[in-house]
Parts: C-alpha cells; structure tokens; sequence
C-alpha cells in the first residue's frame, strides 16, 4: 500500500474497511504541473501573535513589509492564510492532497482547500478564489463570512527534497461550510493541476484521531487547532 496515498493508512484496518463499505469518496487529479505554487507571489508580513496556542482576539497587525513567498518561508516571517473545511450533513469532511511539488507538506493530506492571502486580497476574497480554483466549487462571499470559525496561530517547521528547509508561521482564517454531498463526489470537484492531487471524504471523528495519533501522512496540526475544529463541528 503506498502510505502517501492512503489518508488513514495506518488506522485499524477494520476501520478502513467500515469506510470502503460506507461509501468513502474520492476524487484524482493526474494531471500535475511542476510547479505547485509561484515561490514569487507576495506576502504581507505581520506581527507575531500574542500567543501561539489560542485564537487571535483582535485582528493580524500588518507591518508595512511585503516580501515573495520563497523568502518568507524560508525566514518564518508571519504572514496570512485561508483555510476552508468542507463538510458533509452525515458527518465527513473533504480533505485534499497536496501536489508532490509544494513547498510545505508535498503529497500529504490537508484541509479542503487552502491558500496563502496575497499582497492586496484579503480573506474573503481568497477564500472564494481558492474554493473556485482548486476544487471548482463556486461559493458567494456572503455565505463564506458566516462560514468564518476563528483565526488560528500556526508554526510549522520542516523540508522538502525540492524546495530544502522551511519555518512557515501563519495566521489562519478558517472557515467551516457544510455542502451537499453531491458537490463533493468524484464528477463534481474539478481539481487544480499543480495544487492538489486528489480528494477524499472521510468521516470528520477520524480525522481528528488521525491528527491526535500523528498520522505521517496528514499535515500535521496542533492542539489548537484541532480543538478549535473539533467545537465548530460539536464534536
């Protein structure tokens, strides 16, 4: 079994057969360019957060600094993004893995769709845009400000065989939107070629054990937000 592919790979088997036999979807996308994301688009710089562990309480505070994003993930510079969780009424969320060629957490298994908030956009806007351009899926901004959670502190460190070291410190607007499932099927998602490589619903409880246990084949993510998600799902 290649583990890179398999999101639950090293969950009980029993479990993974319970998902087959319930109707685990999922979607590919084999046509991957070599690229992944442009290390030249530019990035606001902000202020580090009051604390690393708990939601921000007031709005990021920009720095006046711009720089591309090669640099600031190379310099853990703090900066902005979107992430959008996609849910199902019975209970699942789409996750997304990510192109072999990113610079963070190439091929593992992430949020539904996310993206780094450039020079000049601002959330809303970027969350509608990423929605439209990895997945297809065409979301009003009106719905997606209901749809705003919380913003996140996220520190994550580490490296790839392409790209080398990365220190990535983000503020993260997330968001969570329940969408009929027949959206979310193999047919529906038209996924971006260089971004995402496939998707895959599963069940939003082992999602969230698959983060406790460390699965290696999920991005990883800290307690926060975990908790976080975990309260806007009431779970």
């Amino acid at each position: 079994v290649d583990m890179l592919r398999a999101p639950l790979g090293l969950l009980a088997a029993a479990s993974a057969v319970r998902r087959l036999s319930t109707g685990r979807i999922s979607a590919a996308c084999t046509n991957v360019n070599a690229e992944g994301q442009d290390l030249g688009e530019i990035f606001e710089l902000y202020s580090p957060p009051s604390s690393l562990t708990a939601p921000l309480s007031m709005p990021p505070t920009e720095l006046g600094v711009q720089k591309p994003r090669g640099q600031v993930h190379a310099d853990g510079d703090w900066h902005r993004s979107v992430h959008v969780w996609l849910s199902t009424s019975d209970g699942r969320l789409l996750l997304q893995r990510r192109s072999q060629y990113k610079d963070t957490h190439p091929g593992m298994w992430d949020v539904s769709c996310a993206g780094h908030i450039t020079a000049g956009d601002d959330s809303l806007t970027t969350a509608r845009k990423e929605l439209e351009e990895e997945l297809g899926l065409v979301i009003d901004e009106t719905t997606l400000r209901r749809a705003l959670v919380c913003t996140l502190p996220s520190c994550a460190r580490g490296a790839t065989a392409r790209h080398g070291p990365f220190l990535c410190n983000e503020l993260q607007d997330v968001y969570l939107l329940q969408r009929p499932a027949e959206q979310l099927e193999v047919g529906s998602l038209s996924l971006e070629a260089g971004e995402v490589e496939a998707t895959e619903l599963v069940d939003a409880h082992e999602v969230l054990r698959a983060w406790e246990q460390a699965e290696p084949t999920f991005v990883p993510r800290q307690p926060h937000y975990v908790h976080a998600l975990r309260q806007a799902l009431r779970l």
